[in-house]
């Protein structure tokens, strides 16, 4: 393992696309906020180092910065997104501030390993916004979220939702139509 002279010589050590995991490994207990962040964007950050670096709050914007690259690593897994689901409500309304957490709310509930109960619990928590959940509603990308949305207490994140799941079933539709009238390949 290389030697750290600095904070840049972490953080550089940590962007570096060649870090092992066992470095990341290392570089994900620094005490520098960014170290820890830039391990989190790390495409090669293993899961169980992912979860080493859920905060145990939410509330800063380094703590809601690091919420957000976890929620839209790839390899966070199941049970890591259920914690960040658990710990985002605080910060999924319009707070001052609280910029990070909502996109983090929303890439959270667009991951596809993000367990559905998980995310049918956050929303249903009083502390997160309508205003939130409206914006879910224009963006999420799974299905069963936008069916979770139907039945919201808000009219207008029912509808939105609606909207958004014909057009996401038209959609499919028409792929599928595609599909079919696209000619077999030879063999």
């Amino acid at each position: 393992m290389r030697r750290y002279h600095s904070p840049k010589d972490y953080l550089d050590a940590a962007r570096d696309p060649a870090a092992s995991p066992e470095e990341l490994r290392f570089l994900a207990g620094s005490v520098y906020d960014f170290v820890r962040l830039a391990v989190a964007e790390h495409p090669h950050a293993e899961a169980d180092v992912l979860v080493a670096l859920t905060p145990q709050h939410i509330t800063s914007w380094n703590e809601q910065r690091l919420a957000l690259a976890l929620a839209r690593h790839p390899n966070t897994p199941a049970h890591g997104l259920r914690v960040l689901a658990e710990r985002l409500p605080a910060v999924l309304n319009r707070g001052r501030g609280n910029d990070n957490g909502l996109a983090a709310g929303s890439a959270l509930c667009n991951h596809p390993h993000t367990p559905l109960d998980a995310i049918h619990t956050m929303l249903a928590d009083p502390r997160v916004s309508t205003d939130f959940r409206r914006k879910l509603a224009r963006e999420a990308t799974r299905t069963d979220v936008l069916r979770l949305l139907l039945n919201d207490q808000s009219d207008a994140v029912r509808r939105r939702a609606q909207e958004r799941l014909r057009a996401a079933i038209s959609a499919e539709q028409d792929a599928m139509k595609n599909d079919d009238a696209a000619p077999l390949p030879n063999t």
